[in-house]
């Protein structure tokens, strides 16, 4: 063996001599992972400049060996891989679930637009230096680049208030959720119950029976949509964002002139948004309701007159 050590010794002396840079990285792979502080970089361990995980970034270049930028956090976020077997260094902790290093909370988390928040993490409560989300559970917000995909629908399952795919939702209790107080508030396709957007036919749309209708509303059979009954000389008893029209179903609560003014209905939620119907001649037609003259279309004196017991514009 010493033999063998004198001869390699004046090869490698040769070598170096010639400029040939020796790499001494150890190898790395999945199983044989990098030292804490270190990354596995095209099967060698570099060390990494742990202060810059968390960094403002455009690009990893700007992150430093073995860290990538993530892109999808606001301003670009400085990341660095971990694993159960590959930890993170000193300022850091790892987010198993979405298998990157974060900034810790604490002094270095002062980003502008960043805070001390919840990540996901199977393992047990976990808190580190991620975007701020008024209004959300403050988890990551990162896009793809943060595990992050944003495309669960309300009501299907998330970890954090970027996976879903609705502006504004957030992640409660498990599940993507977005707040209201009406129906209008919510995206097409589904409804507010009980202060939360869920899926389902509002008033007036589509349904095959009452189940698939808003609480104490109901499907007729013969016009299948959801429709709510109401005493108008009760006040308005309609659910949120619904007022009492005179022939007593509860329609959208809203002024000006309806897209269907003049056509002939069976009740007000034929005449879509704004309009109610009521009798014109021999017919009942969708008409504008209306207070005074004023209220109508042009404003002329006997525009706004008395049709039962209620008000509306002349057709």
């Amino acid at each position: 063996m010493r033999r063998l050590l004198l001869l390699l010794l004046p090869a490698l002396a040769l070598l170096v001599a010639a400029g040939c840079p020796l790499d001494i990285r150890v190898r790395c792979d999945e199983s044989a992972p990098c030292a804490t502080g270190e990354a596995c970089v095209r099967g060698g361990c570099v060390r990494v400049d742990a202060a810059r995980v968390g960094d403002a970034c455009g690009s990893a270049s700007e992150c430093g060996p073995g860290l990538t930028c993530g892109a999808g956090f606001p301003g670009g976020y400085c990341l660095l891989e971990c694993s159960e077997g590959q930890g993170c260094p000193e300022g850091s902790v790892c987010a198993r679930d979405v298998g990157r290093c974060l900034r810790a909370c604490g002094g270095a988390c002062t980003r502008p637009g960043y805070t001390c928040g919840a990540v996901p993490n199977r393992g047990g409560p976990l808190s580190a230096c991620v975007p701020e989300a008024p209004g959300s559970d403050g988890g990551v917000d990162g896009g793809t680049d943060a595990g992050c995909q944003g495309t669960v629908s309300l009501g299907g399952r998330c970890a954090r208030a970027c996976d879903c795919a609705t502006a504004g939702a957030t992640c409660a209790d498990g599940a993507c959720a977005l707040a209201c107080e009406t129906d209008f508030e919510c995206p097409a396709g589904t409804r507010c119950d009980h202060s939360r957007c869920v899926p389902g036919p509002r008033l007036g749309e589509a349904c095959d029976d009452d189940f698939e209708c808003p609480g104490f509303t109901f499907c007729p059979p013969e016009r299948q949509r959801c429709e709510e009954s109401c005493n108008p000389n009760l006040g308005n008893t309609c659910r949120p964002g619904y007022r009492c029209a005179p022939d007593e179903v509860c329609v959208e609560a809203c002024t000006g002139v309806p897209e269907t003014l003049g056509l002939t209905c069976d009740n007000s939620l034929d005449c879509n948004r704004c309009g109610v119907c009521l009798p014109s001649g021999d017919v009942l037609r969708c008409r504008q309701p209306c207070r005074l003259d004023r209220d109508c279309p042009g404003g002329a004196q006997g525009s706004c007159e008395q049709v039962g017991g209620t008000s509306a514009c002349r057709l």
